[in-house]
């Protein structure tokens, strides 16, 4: 949809989802989007204001992008977070209610308060619901947030100019 979105709109594009790297923001540009947002791939940097341990999971080799999952869905208000015993649970309460679902069964698993613990104190990433997009396959490390900007940038103009050099000048 990004390439139609690039085409029929008159306002700056900017591609989101599942980024984390320059040859995604080369890819955006290449479709004619101005940019990218990367909400997961920042919270594995130095600077994000979470628990150390979190971040280290979310940089380890066994997690990918099957370590996410879709909740809360039937409350028309779905949103990806990390795969965990507390987001399998709310899929399980989820359809095992059928239609008559009810945030009050939920709550106790997504509360703010519970993952705010996890974010500042325990930095248990199986005992809370957290948001995480599938470009969480995609951390293997963490670096300053100026460290990584810069790869991202060095990665995409590697990347466009390697492409630009696969388009043939000769009609």
């Amino acid at each position: 949809m990004l390439a139609k979105a690039c085409s029929v709109l008159s306002v700056p594009v900017v591609a989101s989802g599942a980024s984390a790297t320059g040859r995604q923001l080369a890819a955006a540009l290449a479709m004619g989007a101005q940019g990218i947002t990367m909400a997961t791939r920042f919270l594995a940097t130095v600077e994000a204001p979470i628990h150390p341990k979190i971040k280290e999971h979310m940089a380890r080799d066994d997690v990918d992008e099957r370590s996410t999952t879709v909740v809360l869905g039937a409350l028309q208000n779905a949103t990806r977070v990390f795969r965990n015993d507390v987001s399998e649970t709310i899929n399980a309460i989820t359809n095992n209610s059928g239609e008559s679902i009810s945030f009050d069964q939920l709550a106790p698993y997504a509360s703010g308060v519970r993952t705010k613990k996890m974010w500042q104190e325990t930095g248990d990433f199986n005992d809370a619901m957290w948001s995480c997009g599938q470009s969480v396959g995609l951390i293997n490390d963490i670096p300053t947030c100026a460290a990584l900007i810069q790869r991202i940038v060095r990665e995409a103009e590697t990347q466009i100019k390697s492409a630009s050099s696969c388009i043939g000048s000769r009609l």
